[in-house]
């Protein structure tokens, strides 16, 4: 009888740090991917900076919309995903999928500062015992502005 608590003791235990270990695997995955977007999304303003700060101070919106397959474009330069479809794909040395995420959708506001926000959906596969048994969506949301100095 002490050998099957011990057995039990034994499996909550490894059942607990399971959990841990896959709640900070998920976390670095989401901060990596708000990061990456956080730094695409400044790559834009820094790149058409001259142009949004004139647009900007004579009032007028610098353009009617934003180019969605620019993010397209420098999410897939940034060289740690693979794009196929609507989905950026991570995936280990099997080729088995880490994680995926959504094509960024990419909206903008203008009034005396350009304001771009940017939502995307990451999703984890959940395993057990080898197989997918679910797959984990978190939205994420970026914002970053560029304020007009006077």
């Amino acid at each position: 009888m002490f050998h099957v608590k011990t057995a039990v003791i034994v499996l909550i235990t490894s059942m607990i740090l399971s959990l841990i270990l896959t709640y900070a695997s998920i976390m670095t995955i989401v901060q990596t991917t708000k990061s990456n977007t956080e730094r695409v999304l400044n790559s834009f303003v820094i790149e058409n900076s001259a142009y949004i700060y004139d647009s900007i101070k004579n009032g007028s919106n610098f353009t009617t919309a934003i180019d969605t397959n620019y993010f397209v474009y420098k999410f897939y330069l940034d060289g740690t995903l693979d794009y196929d479809g609507g989905y950026f794909y991570n995936r280990d040395s099997k080729g088995d999928t880490i994680f995926r995420m959504t094509t960024p959708q990419t909206t903008f506001t203008v009034n005396h500062t350009l304001n771009l926000t940017c939502t995307l959906d990451v999703l984890i596969p959940i395993d057990f015992a080898g197989k997918q048994v679910t797959e984990l969506r978190i939205p994420i949301r970026v914002k970053t502005s560029y304020n007009l100095k006077e």
